[in-house]
């Protein structure tokens, strides 16, 4: 009768052992996204660039799932971000530049997931993401500068509240870098690594020698951070995720930086996913993929449901585990671009009058400017630099592409512009940096 019981003692102790890591596996796994400021996708390793500038990131994307053509809405920092974190374009939320606010009834990722239990931090490096502008909504914590900071300074605020947090419950880190953007400034040793050679003394080589430097600097504090990740043995509890706000113009359509264009140099920007055990490793999704496929994606992959608010985006999750035939995989989807609003009609030489719209449906990448009265049309297929603008000769083409802009702009308000709701203060630092013009 003792031996009985002793073994149903046992069998039952070894039951709720069982129950309990049922439990904590079927608990959601931790999200960590990163947005690195002004990146563009050619200029990092694992999307082919001749410089080893993102070892790490191309590691990352060797664990996971590189997604090969990516956009960001806007080359535009803020609205940009607002759209990544809400699943809304630009012009839906109406944060059409830099120095606006995101509206509170704007549901966020980190909102969502608040909802859900996570706990929630952010550690941004530059002011144009400052909480007082809405970017705070649904995190616990959120750490901004007063200005803008280094990327090892933000990874060691982030590496702070990961050592502090409670481990109760998953968490959401969004960790912002802007160390890409200019002016390049790299430090040492990176600013040496990519030098040109002494007789290059113009401009462009140089700065792009010094904007790689800064890139591969940012790389490496993302390795800081993983390793943290990886030495709790967070791995196979966390997805990762890393993305760029928008790229950079390094004068390849005549523009150092970004904000005028909506070139591919501009908005076209790496997507990696990392999840071990949940996600192929060493997998591509070719996209296209838009910034707004974000949200909806990130919640399907950790198992949580979208709830209320807007979504726009589609979710790409399917994709990333490969399956075929699936929103991510379809090269005959349209993506949509918007440019910032200026108050100036001239930025650095260019005309950049009223609103500038694009779309790249398949082959095709058209972009008009009705105010400027300018229609380009470009064949990336066969053209994937846009040096060629075909307007002339597909007419047809580039009218049925605007129909679908115009059919776009229909669902949203035409009458929306940006809102003058900053600080002067906030003004004063944006015109320092070269945004309000």
């Amino acid at each position: 009768m003792t031996s009985l019981l002793g073994r149903s003692g046992r069998t039952v102790a070894a039951l709720a052992v069982l129950a309990a890591g049922c439990r904590r596996a079927e608990a959601p796994a931790n999200l960590v996204l990163v947005t690195v400021d002004t990146l563009r996708a050619d200029h990092t390793t694992p999307y082919g660039y001749d410089r080893e500038t993102t070892p790490v990131l191309a590691r990352l994307a060797r664990e996971g799932v590189r997604v090969e053509q990516a956009y960001a809405p806007m080359a535009t920092t803020g609205p940009s971000h607002a759209a990544l974190l809400t699943s809304r374009y630009p012009v839906s939320l109406g944060y059409l530049r830099n120095g606006q606010r995101l509206d509170e009834a704007h549901l966020t990722l980190a909102e969502r997931l608040h909802a859900a239990g996570y706990r929630t931090s952010a550690a941004v490096s530059s002011f144009v993401l400052d909480k007082g502008l809405g970017f705070a909504q649904g995190f616990g914590t959120y750490d901004c500068p007063s200005f803008d900071r280094r990327a090892d300074e933000t990874t060691a605020v982030a590496l702070g509240w990961l050592a502090r947090r409670a481990r109760d419950r998953p968490f959401f880190l969004w960790v912002h870098y802007y160390d890409p953007h200019h002016p390049y400034s790299p430090p040492a040793p990176y600013d040496r690594r990519f030098a040109p050679p002494p007789a290059a003394t113009g401009l462009p080589r140089r700065a792009v020698a010094h904007y790689d430097g800064e890139i591969a600097f940012t790389d490496h504090q993302l390795g800081r951070l993983l390793a943290a990740i990886d030495a709790e043995g967070l791995a196979a509890r966390t997805l990762v995720v890393v993305t760029a706000d928008h790229g950079e113009g390094l004068m390849q359509h005549g523009h150092m930086g970004h904000g005028l264009h909506l070139y591919e140099e501009a908005v076209r920007v790496p997507l990696v996913f990392r999840w071990p055990g949940s996600l192929p490793a060493g997998a591509l999704v070719p996209g296209p993929v838009e910034h707004l496929d974000l949200v909806p994606t990130v919640l399907d992959l950790l198992g949580l449901p979208r709830g209320g608010g807007e979504i726009e985006g589609q979710s790409v999750a399917a994709a990333l585990r490969g399956q075929a035939g699936t929103a991510g995989r379809d090269p005959r989807r349209t993506v949509f671009l918007q440019r910032r609003l200026y108050d100036t009609e001239v930025v650095s030489g260019f005309h950049v009058k009223g609103e500038k719209f694009a779309v790249r449906a398949g082959r095709w990448k058209y972009i008009e400017a009705p105010e400027e009265q300018t229609r380009e049309l470009y064949d990336l297929r066969s053209d994937p630099g846009e040096t060629r603008n075909l307007f002339a000769r597909q007419v047809a083409t580039a009218d049925l592409l605007a129909r679908g802009i115009a059919g776009w702009r229909g669902r949203f308000d035409r009458n929306a512009r940006a809102r003058d709701d900053s600080s002067r203060e906030m003004q004063e630092a944006l015109r320092a940096l070269g945004y309000v013009q």
